[in-house]
């Protein structure tokens, strides 16, 4: 059984999971820990899990698919100290604590695939939403949505995306606890969050590189209405990723869809 006094057994956090709230079904995590955080004084570290979303939201509005008693569906509620042009680490941040947490707890080869995505022998099993409300030079709360494949059978993925997606239970051959992983990742997340607030932006930045599966390969991005190919070159100190074109020139994305063509030699 999934449950709020579960989570709270084996997870007991200084700044994120200072409150977690658990609903059996809702809209969005992001939108309801959004809500949320509205109506506090200080909403950082709270974090919502749901069991199960009706309206789970994806990047570029697309629709996630978020069944009951299987996945993840969670939000943790941020309110940095950043100007809100810098949030965007948190992307970062969030990527790797969910990929280091499922690498510890499941010993698979999570990777991460910029900007969001967590992939596992090439397929995608998970991926993060970033949302933030701000003024003009003050983040009022960011919330930071994650949504993990965890004991998904393939006949549950639908025939779109059945060739793209995988889930831990996939790939291990075994269902996962999802308490303890929710566990762990709420752990690692505390860890790297910490880390960007002493201001150590670059042992982060080198975590990711280490484990991202996107720097140095042929990728295609598309960002808005425009197609580019080039070699994923770099990510800078705001997470963005620096592409080297095939004219010789760079173009720097924040944000994007990247499609892996082939490793460059």
């Amino acid at each position: 059984m999934f449950t709020k006094e579960k989570i709270q057994s084996v997870y007991q956090g200084e700044i994120i999971g200072k409150e977690v709230i658990f609903l059996e079904s809702t809209t969005s995590t992001n939108d309801t820990a959004i809500e949320t955080g509205r109506q506090r004084e200080n909403p950082e570290g709270v974090v919502v899990v749901a069991d199960t979303q009706t309206h789970g939201k994806g990047r570029m509005g697309r629709e996630w698919i978020s069944p009951p008693g299987v996945n993840l569906y969670f939000t943790v509620l941020l309110k940095p100290p950043f100007l809100p042009q810098n949030a965007s680490i948190l992307t970062l941040v969030a990527a790797v604590a969910v990929v280091s947490a499922i690498r510890k707890h499941t010993k698979l080869p999570a990777e991460i695939k910029w900007p969001n995505d967590i992939m596992i022998n090439g397929k995608k099993a998970g991926g993060i939403l970033l949302e933030m409300k701000s003024g003009k030079d003050k983040i009022n709360l960011i919330a930071v949505g994650v949504g993990l494949n965890v004991n998904m059978s393939l006949n549950e993925f639908t025939d779109e995306i059945r060739q793209l997606a995988t889930s831990i239970k996939i790939e291990t051959g075994s269902p996962v606890d999802r308490v303890g992983l929710l566990a762990k990742i709420l752990e690692e997340l505390e860890s790297c969050y910490k880390i960007i607030l002493q201001g150590d932006k670059r042992s982060l930045i080198n975590e990711w590189i280490r484990l991202n599966c996107t720097i140095g390969r042929k990728v295609k991005v598309q960002n808005q209405d425009r197609i580019m190919t080039g070699v994923a070159e770099n990510i800078n100190e705001n997470g963005e990723l620096v592409l080297r074109l095939s004219s010789g020139g760079t173009e720097t994305l924040s944000a994007g869809d990247v499609t892996i063509l082939k490793a460059v030699s």
